[in-house]
């Protein structure tokens, strides 16, 4: 029986099939103790017999990540889903992440140990991807987790809906604060011009060589926006899972920041531009139309900002009346 997959399905016009009701909410890993695995982790969970399980690839780059690394890693052995392999690429690491890195593959031989000179993210991902064996890929940051039931639940998606390409979920956020993020409702067109997905979604073997991996040159940031503009198309099937099923680390310092705090953000935005200039000039052959596109999609924000500080400005006005009717009622009692 399928759990619980609130998908929404998005080709051209947006739909929403409903598969079977869910349990479940993201669980915390085990933190790595003296570089040893807990026994519970290395238990492989049964896979369901209904159908024939694909592999999936992992992919972690890893860069120092010595503080994180096992939790990437617990998360993985955590997974309710049994069939898949993680590939953590050491991308020219100076701390103690490799030791930590052998020490889970020595424990589990679903996890293998690369390392290559340092070279960026996006490189590393795709050497880790052009050794894998899996039909499907997940890419996951070495300092992130994923929650117990992803990979089941992103296989699932792929099973129900046979024409799917990406399977991405929604967020919740770690560290630094805790909120759940909702993606947009996607589009192709609007994936253009917004950063509509994360990072770490679950997508086709034969995509990502179609798309010939990740940019190398996207040394800055955003290199899964640009991968995922080459990735999809106007007629790709893309499924979202509501629940937060991605768990994503927040720290004071993190590449995101770095690349606002760098100046790089206009940058990165030029060379996705450039790299994908054709794709662009399918999708809006008139830049005038842009805007009024754009001012469609903000027009609701909008409202709904206006909306909400009208109702947060009638609420305190209906505190302020009961307090000042409190006071008449104080001072007619006294009187």
């Amino acid at each position: 029986m399928f759990l619980h997959v609130r998908a929404k399905s998005f080709v051209g016009s947006p739909h929403r099939p409903v598969i079977d009701p869910l349990p479940g909410h993201p669980g915390a890993s085990s933190r790595l103790k003296s570089v040893g695995i807990p026994k519970a982790a290395a238990k492989r969970p049964a896979n369901p017999p209904h159908f024939a399980m694909p592999t999936v690839s992992t992919v972690v780059p890893c860069f120092n990540q010595e503080a994180f690394i096992a939790d990437a890693l617990d998360s993985l052995l955590a997974q309710s889903y049994n069939d898949w392999e993680c590939i953590v690429v050491n991308d020219g690491s100076t701390d103690g992440s490799k030791a930590i890195v052998e020490a889970y593959a020595k424990k589990d031989s679903r996890i293998r140990s690369l390392t290559k000179e340092n070279g960026g993210v996006a490189a590393a991902r795709n050497f880790g991807f052009f050794q894998a064996s899996g039909s499907l890929f997940v890419p996951l940051d070495g300092n992130d987790k994923i929650h117990p039931d992803y990979l089941k639940r992103a296989v699932e998606c792929f099973e129900a809906f046979p024409n799917t390409v990406l399977v991405h979920t929604g967020t919740q956020s770690f560290g630094e604060n805790r909120k759940v993020w909702r993606s947009p409702e996607y589009s192709y067109e609007k994936l253009l011009w917004q950063n509509l997905i994360v990072n770490t979604t679950m997508y086709r073997r034969e995509a990502f060589q179609r798309a010939g991996g990740y940019a190398p040159e996207m040394v800055h940031g955003f290199e899964y926006w640009e991968f995922y503009v080459r990735l999809l198309g106007p007629d790709s099937h893309v499924q979202y899972i509501r629940e937060p099923l991605y768990l994503h680390r927040i720290n004071k310092s993190s590449r995101s920041s770095e690349l606002v705090e760098q100046g790089k953000v206009e940058a990165s935005q030029r060379l996705i531009y450039e790299r994908n200039r054709e794709r662009y000039a399918d999708h809006n052959a008139n830049p005038i139309s842009i805007f009024d596109k754009r001012m469609k999609d903000f027009a609701p924000m909008h409202a709904a900002r206006y909306k909400r500080q009208a109702r947060y400005l009638h609420a305190g006005y209906g505190v302020l009346v009961v307090v000042l009717l409190g006071v008449i009622g104080l001072l007619v009692a006294a009187g």
